[in-house]
């Protein structure tokens, strides 16, 4: 069985190397540190090993999603759609929540719609690595 829960600093080295196996455009360690010393990172436990993770950010009665992860073997399984639904559960003065997302992926996209979310705009070149537009997509709350 899986468990959700918020990461602390133990969970450091998991969740950097679940990032570098799981992500084409990986974030370097000091972002996740500055997450976790801000609680910004909820994470999905199963047998022992962190499988995914979401780092949000809030101001106010708005947030943002700055990254969702889930390790390669464990995708398509509803820990992405997990995370979001408790981070809205657990925050119910959020009023707002907007993210972007790669153009191309399509996988992400259908999450988010599925999750209440929907494209208000597109940012040019926004992604690197190959350069690509971001959609942004907002959910209200």
């Amino acid at each position: 069985m899986s468990v959700m829960r918020q990461a602390n600093i133990c969970d450091l080295t998991q969740i950097v190397a679940l990032n570098i196996n799981s992500n084409d455009n990986a974030w370097a360690e000091q972002h996740f540190q500055a997450a976790l010393n801000n609680n910004q990172i909820e994470v999905i436990e199963y047998q022992g090993k962190i499988i995914a993770f979401a780092i949000w950010q809030t101001v106010l009665d708005e947030a943002e999603l700055h990254l969702i992860l889930t390790d390669k073997a464990h995708r398509r399984q509803g820990y992405g759609e997990k995370l979001i639904q408790s981070f809205v559960t657990n925050n119910p003065h959020i009023k707002r929540i907007v993210l972007e997302v790669r153009k191309s992926n399509t996988a992400a996209i259908n999450l988010y719609e599925k999750q209440g979310f929907r494209a208000i705009s597109e940012r040019k070149d926004y992604y690197m690595f190959p350069i690509e537009n971001a959609l942004i997509m907002e959910k209200i709350c």
